[in-house]
């Protein structure tokens, strides 16, 4: 660890000990990271494998050691100083379930006066081949340790035994580096076999004293999620102001019992019975988890749905990039400190989202009419450098023209006989509503706001007629052109751009490129006013992570 980080380190210690956000974070020390990486890679594995860490601090062991990043912690500041690519799946670890959270490996330093606890919880619960608990050496005492071994019918083995007296934060604490190996061997990460025993099974034969029986006869149809029957209770418990977040944790918590309820019933029923209705407990396990996994997604699904000051701001690729990532890691219980969490993630990766969104739209504008170089750049490229839509090769440092030819011949007008949706709405293509409201996007980002003015599924296009998009400045509060664009039968758009709007499209592209450095740098380049250069520089919208649960500043109210 270098100094930088020690320094670090210590400050935020600093800045939680003795605080209500302090529980009992320890950092890991280099030493018990470095030894569990050498163990790792004794095992042969494809890729770098992902890991959960419970109770993750700041991020630093999945920062050395992850290859996708998962974490749970509920301290505010340690969440807060997390690396972007870290997702948090949970919050509180007491109200969350870890069978459904399926990572190679899962890593926990956990407060050394619950370990017992956590380290119990852990090793029955883990969807993992291998988990790494840095726990006291009195470990080995614990019943429910052992018990929680022999139940997985798990191997233990201590790998290592450090201390902390020359840590960040010191402690008296002897500890060991326990390695669980949940999967029979075999040869690398992908060659390891299944559990030895599942830990949903597992978990499920501990709360559900089913009398039915183990082999399966039939299969447990899953029922299909029911959106309106969401929407219904949702608009039965909505009043004016309400949080929509507090509504969904109190809507999924009912639910959820009431679906446990239900199958806690089958406990009442007969072994004869159950066995007459050919019901077996593998597929009553089975539709549980289904039904389960329906559940949190719907739940989740629903409140992203009404997230629009984050996504409103995203790109139709970005938007989709961003619910994709976050939809394929929300298989957590809807709590509204997991909410909280999420929601932190949303923001810290919105802004690496918003820059490389605006480089993208840039991007597909490239042609060789489009573009204008650096006055610095005096390079040259020949016509059949740009022949079948390509880019000359090394070709940097340069701006867009306010005039813009669009010619990708499918972006234009709709020649579908039989068009649908969208496209039947506005006689544009998906490509092109796509590209113009892309590009609105991209300029309410920079300060020119079009979402009170009609996008371009609210225009009828015809071939070679003017469509004026609308924006109102954020500088003056004046409604103004934004761009204008001519739509054509060969697939072709032709646009035109404000010209306040271009020159901080350009700026901000220049700098996210890493070609100017300062406002000074592109008003010399670009040939604009250091006035609005330094105006341009940087004004790409970034969102900061002061949330305040319970207020409209994160969750839509009604």
């Amino acid at each position: 660890m270098g100094a930088e980080q020690k320094i670090s380190s210590r400050q935020m210690i600093q800045s939680v000990a003795g605080t209500d956000q302090d529980f009992e974070w320890y950092p890991t020390t280099t030493e018990i990271i470095e030894t569990i990486a050498y163990d790792l890679s004794e095992v042969e594995f494809m890729e770098k494998p992902s890991m959960l860490d419970v109770g993750a601090g700041d991020g630093r062991v999945l920062k050395a050691l992850g290859g996708a990043k998962y974490a749970i912690e509920k301290s505010r500041p340690l969440l807060d100083s997390m690396d972007p690519d870290i997702f948090i799946v949970g919050t509180e670890f007491s109200q969350q379930t870890l069978i459904d959270k399926k990572v190679n490996t899962v890593f926990s330093n956990p407060p050394y006066s619950e370990f017992d606890a956590w380290a119990t919880r852990i090793i029955r619960e883990a969807n993992a081949a291998l988990v790494y608990l840095v726990i006291p050496s009195r470990w080995s005492d614990s019943k429910t340790i052992q018990g929680a071994i022999e139940a997985r019918n798990a191997v233990a083995e201590v790998i290592g035994e450090f201390d902390f007296h020359n840590a960040d934060r010191q402690a008296r604490a002897h500890v060991n580096i326990v390695k669980i190996s949940l999967r029979s061997r075999g040869r690398g990460f992908h060659g390891l076999g299944s559990q030895r025993v599942d830990p949903f099974d597992l978990w499920f034969d501990e709360n559900f004293d089913i009398a039915a029986s183990q082999s399966k006869r039939s299969s447990w149809e899953d029922a299909t999620s029911n959106k309106q029957k969401l929407e219904e209770a949702l608009a039965g418990e909505l009043v004016p102001g309400a949080d929509l977040a507090v509504v969904l944790e109190k809507l999924y918590i009912a639910e959820s019992a009431k679906l446990v309820n239900t199958y806690k019933q089958l406990e009442t029923l007969d072994a004869d019975l159950l066995q007459e209705m050919d019901i077996n407990l593998k597929g009553v396990r089975e539709a549980l988890r289904q039904k389960y996994e329906s559940l949190k997604d719907r739940y989740w699904g629903r409140l992203f749905s009404g997230l629009d000051r984050i996504t409103s701001r995203l790109t139709a690729q970005g938007r989709q990039k961003m619910l994709d990532k976050v939809m394929a890691n929300t298989h957590v219980d809807f709590t509204i400190s997991n909410a909280y969490a999420i929601i932190i993630w949303c923001i810290k990766n919105a802004n690496s989202y918003f820059d490389s969104q605006l480089t993208e739209a840039m991007e597909r504008l490239v042609s060789e009419s489009n573009i204008e170089l650096y006055k610095s750049n005096q390079r040259t490229f020949g016509a059949s450098e740009w022949r079948y839509n390509c880019k000359p090769e090394g070709l940097d440092r340069f701006k867009l023209d306010y005039r813009i030819v669009y010619a990708s011949g499918w972006s234009g007008i709709c020649t579908d006989p039989y068009p649908t949706g969208r496209v039947k709405q506005c006689n544009l293509t998906e490509h092109a509503i796509d590209l113009l409201d892309d590009l609105r996007t991209i300029a309410s980002n920079l300060g020119f706001d079009t979402s009170c003015h009609p996008g371009a599924v609210d225009h009828w296009w015809e071939s070679n007629k003017k469509v004026e998009f609308m924006c109102t400045n954020g500088r003056t509060g004046d409604v103004e052109v934004i761009f204008e664009a001519k739509a054509f039968k060969n697939g072709n758009l032709h646009i035109k751009f404000n010209q306040d709007c271009i020159l901080r499209m350009n700026v901000e592209f220049g700098r996210l490129k890493g070609w100017v450095q300062s406002a000074a740098e592109a008003a010399e380049e670009l040939g604009v006013s250091p006035e609005a250069a330094s105006e341009a520089f940087g004004a790409n919208l970034r969102l900061d992570s002061t949330l305040k649960l319970g207020t409209d500043q994160v969750f839509p109210t009604y």
